[in-house]
């Protein structure tokens, strides 16, 4: 059996849900951007368990005590020291998440994450709690520039090698999903305002925090995504970019098992040309069929499937153009040249 730490989104976590006969962990980090991680803790400051309130239904469990706790606190690297797996598998989807400067009236600060977690609890108790008498700034994690995000990088780095041994770090590449399968089986696009801002902000911040951590871990292994992964409606966790379909799962758990038991690091360029053909074929399945219950398929566009959205109707024109050019770029061109011929 090999034992597992993990940091970074759920996906990470639940891949091995599955196989739990291979599979142990010590540690599930998450909900933490990696800027909070590694920023300084606040002297004299610590929060516990008791500071919770019970009754915030989103956060009531000890896991994501745990996890709010260490983000305040800034004991992420001390429990992983304390007890930690063999292997390391992250991501850094979590560094999508914003922050919040936290401020108090005589002037101290701490920086942490605003997760769903810290929000709930930050209006049901902390405020009148452990945090009471401050304000929050919100910082977007695009408000900080690449070489910040480098920096960042860097320490985070420094403080795992401490831990981990950098041939036994799993890096995995995630991105969020464009498109979901919903209930009927049909292609949807993500088309709400925060998994469209969500989004985005992976597709800029993502790949170059990728970028950086391979060069400075040259060492670690690396799984890459194949195009068309799917987020899926009927998901356990809910419908979100970050959740997919199972063969998703699916594949990450081969290449984590051909990693850690099999030792075999070459197969997972193989499992990668084979999982491409599966998330293509279910990708062209839930268009076709999308396409057939819907309009005739020479007929269909994405444009015409978010016209059923009433939350994407009431966005402006400038929204609704910028949600059609990342998801559709041959009909936006298309229905943008129409336009400009019509006026003339």
């Amino acid at each position: 059996m090999k034992e597992i730490s993990v940091i970074g989104s759920c996906v990470c976590r639940d891949l091995f849900e599955k196989d739990t006969e291979n599979f142990s962990f010590h540690t599930d980090i998450r909900f933490i951007s990696l800027i909070s991680m590694i920023s300084n803790p606040l002297q004299g400051f610590n929060a516990t368990s008791d500071c919770f309130i019970e009754d915030v239904k989103t956060v009531n469990g000890k896991w994501y005590r745990k996890n709010v706790l260490n983000d305040l606190n800034k004991t992420v690297f001390s429990s992983l020291k304390e007890r930690h797996g063999e292997y390391l598998v992250l991501d850094f989807a979590e560094s999508r998440i914003s922050l919040a400067n936290i401020k108090w009236e005589d002037g101290r600060s701490l920086l942490v994450s605003k997760s769903v977690s810290f929000r709930a609890h930050y209006q049901a108790s902390f405020r009148n709690n452990i945090l009471k008498n401050t304000t929050l700034e919100t910082i977007n994690p695009l408000d900080y520039n690449f070489e910040k995000w480098e920096q960042t990088i860097d320490v985070f780095i420094e403080r795992i090698k401490e831990i981990f041994d950098e041939s036994k770090i799993i890096l995995i590449k995630n991105m969020p999903a464009r498109h979901f399968v919903d209930t009927n089986g049909h292609l949807s696009p993500y088309y709400s305002r925060d998994h469209f801002e969500s989004i985005m902000c992976c597709d800029i911040l993502l790949p170059r925090l990728n970028e950086f951590f391979i060069k400075k871990c040259p060492k670690c292994k690396i799984i890459e995504i194949p195009p068309f992964a799917l987020g899926y409606q009927k998901h356990k966790w809910g419908n979100h970019p970050f959740h997919f379909t199972e063969v998703y799962y699916e594949y990450l758990l081969e290449c984590v098992k051909a990693i850690t038991l099999e030792q075999n690091y070459k197969k997972v360029e193989t499992l990668y040309d084979s999982y491409s053909k599966k998330f293509e074929e279910e990708y062209n399945e839930a268009k076709l069929k999308t396409a057939m219950e819907t309009k005739p398929a020479d007929e269909y566009t994405i444009a015409d499937h978010l016209m059923d959205y009433e939350e994407y109707n009431a966005l402006g024109k400038k929204q609704k153009a910028l949600i059609l050019f990342a998801l559709d770029k041959k009909h936006f061109f298309k229905d943008f040249k129409r336009t400009v011929l019509k006026k003339r």
